[in-house]
């Protein structure tokens, strides 16, 4: 088989997938009456923090469809990626 047509249905397949994800809400921002974004451990606030360079890489995997912010937990110090319901675009 050809080894372009491979790569291409490779792409494809993980393009499927990642909008998958997406459509599921891995990964979201989880919001209830008391918290605009709470802990998906302890269900506590979380506020935002600077993203390393492999959270960089994440979002350039993932094509930027997430996203993703980092966030941090006050009370039991979880730290990971979310995303926001709509992802807002940049005006250049």
């Amino acid at each position: 088989m050809d080894p372009y047509l491979l790569i291409f249905i490779a792409l494809i397949v993980y393009l499927i997938l990642i909008g998958l994800l997406k459509s599921i809400g891995v990964w979201k921002k989880e919001v209830d009456k008391n918290w605009i974004n709470r802990c998906p451990k302890c269900k506590e606030s979380l506020k935002r923090i600077n993203r390393k360079k492999i959270d960089r890489i994440i979002e350039y995997l993932t094509f930027n469809i997430f996203g993703f912010k980092k966030y941090k937990c006050k009370k039991c110090s979880w730290k990971g990626l979310r995303w926001d319901k709509e992802k807002k675009l940049s005006k250049h």
